[in-house]
């Protein structure tokens, strides 16, 4: 998984190539009107042509994400950048000339402003990367953003990799082990430790942080290496090997290259890099939207709690969030005071107070399902915030703070991780949502099973788009009040 070092220099790369090419073209408007003594076709003023570009300059940005070079890369080369530039600039030029071709109005003083503009973005955009390569190199140097490998394997494969990754300040990996158990394996992967087994090589490194796990041409029986796979998963590792001998492919793989070979990475679901940043962005707009539009109903809804039945108004439920984090999620409190469960009120677990109540026939059914129909600890007012969902308006604060997303899978409990079984590290992978697509399709009306089944499949499946057709479907689903307790 994505550091989040890594992530923040896909993201600065952004307005870092968005000022370059601004620079570049008012460089090329001065050099050629100002500079230069010959006169101009077509006098335009700097700031017309400058808020010209402001609209054009976000479709080169558009080509250089198309071409890839928001893909972060430590063993990226410089050639290969440069080539990814020359690309983008290009076909950002092109689409520039295209506009001025169409326009009824010309966007170029003179002929000479879209050819200097052309050689000065390139220069511009080339200076402005190696300025942010050198600030990520001087952290690497400082042992801040850099990987820490372990590599899988002691062939000649695993050797020219671990030869290629050796100056951690240039590619960015420092490896901290080898996992193989061939005879000679120590010698051959020298200066590196080797160990012969996983757990030889978690007791070694004691607890130290692992973030990828890279498998060439090992000697591991496949038991070991589905292990491997299995401890990666469940630890938010990424797993990478390059394919020979070894035909393990999960449905969320990519194949790229590392040190010149072809190489696969397993992920545990598609929202990685630059969909985490586009789904942390669309949670905060949706939050501080709802927040703002649904104020009156904060203040009515506390209100009536108070009146009806006096006690707090905000109910704090632990529940487990992105990698096993604890956090509370906000409800407005739909139960009695006296029947609310948790160390904030009576401490008794949910069945302590069904035993209490006498209704042993409602601890099965909770235990089954997670929840109970027609609740006799729910309050009136709190009936009518669980039919219209008012009750989980609070969790778009948890939101707004980073607990939640608005779309994801339903936020637990830590006992119900064994509900998940060996899909308990998928759901782990995600933050939980407000809403999710077992909400969408039947909510409260189709069994906890089921349940657990649709959460896996909207972890391994996300897009952005999908995203949209929940939350669409919510709200209609909201309005009509259906499958709600």
């Amino acid at each position: 998984m994505r550091k989040r070092s890594e992530l923040f220099f896909s993201f600065i790369l952004v307005p870092i190539d968005f000022l370059a090419l601004l620079v570049a073209f008012v460089a090329a408007y001065g050099i050629r009107v100002k500079i230069e003594a010959r006169p101009v076709v077509y006098p335009l003023g700097i700031e017309f042509f400058i808020k010209i570009f402001l609209l054009i300059i976000p479709v080169w940005i558009l080509f250089f994400a198309l071409s890839g070079l928001y893909n972060q890369s430590a063993l990226r080369g410089k050639l290969q950048e440069w080539g990814k530039i020359f690309v983008a600039v290009s076909a950002g030029f092109m689409f520039m000339l295209v506009v001025d071709f169409v326009s009824r109005t010309p966007i170029f003083p003179s002929k000479a402003v879209p050819i200097y503009a052309y050689g000065l973005s390139l220069v511009a955009v080339i200076l402005g990367r190696t300025m942010v390569r050198a600030v990520q190199r001087s952290l690497f140097r400082k042992g801040i953003g850099s990987y820490k490998v372990v590599i899988v394997g002691s062939g000649e494969l695993a050797q020219q990799l671990a030869a290629s990754l050796t100056n951690t300040n240039k590619t960015g990996y420092e490896i901290i082990g080898v996992l193989d158990d061939a005879n000679g394996a120590s010698t051959r992967m020298k200066p590196y430790r080797t160990d012969r087994s996983l757990q030889n090589l978690l007791n070694r490194l004691d607890g130290r942080h692992i973030d990828e796990i890279i498998q060439a041409d090992s000697s591991l029986a496949q038991e070991a290496v589905l292990e491997l796979m299995e401890y990666a998963r469940t630890h938010h590792i990424t797993y990478k090997f390059v394919p020979n001998q070894l035909g393990i492919f999960a449905t969320h793989s990519e194949l790229g290259t590392l040190a010149g070979m072809p190489i696969v990475s397993i992920k545990p679901t598609p929202l990685d890099g630059w969909g985490r940043i586009v789904k942390r962005f669309f949670d905060i707009a949706g939050a501080l939207f709802g927040l703002i539009v649904f104020s009156p109903i904060f203040l009515i809804v506390a209100i009536a709690i108070k009146l009806t039945d006096p006690g707090r108004v905000f109910y704090r439920h632990k529940r487990l969030s992105r990698s096993g984090k604890a956090i509370y999620v906000l409800k407005f409190r739909s139960m009695k005071e006296a029947f609310s469960t948790g160390g904030a009120y009576s401490g008794k677990t949910d069945a302590e107070i069904f035993a209490e109540l006498g209704r042993p026939d409602l601890i099965e059914e909770f235990e089954k399902e997670q929840k109970v129909k027609n609740d006799p600890r729910v309050s009136k007012v709190g009936g009518f915030l669980r039919r219209t969902s008012l009750d989980e308006l609070p969790q778009l604060i948890n939101i707004l703070k980073g607990d939640l997303s608005l779309v994801g899978p339903r936020p637990i409990v830590e006992a119900e991780l064994d509900h998940y079984g060996k899909g308990r590290s998928t759901l782990l992978a995600l933050k939980p949502g407000l809403t999710g697509l077992w909400q969408v399709s039947g909510r409260n009306d189709i069994s906890y099973e089921e349940r657990v089944k649709m959460d896996l499949y909207y972890i391994e499946n996300w897009s952005l788009w999908l995203d949209i057709r929940i939350l669409v479907r919510t709200v209609a689903i909201v309005i009509k009040g259906r499958g709600a307790y």
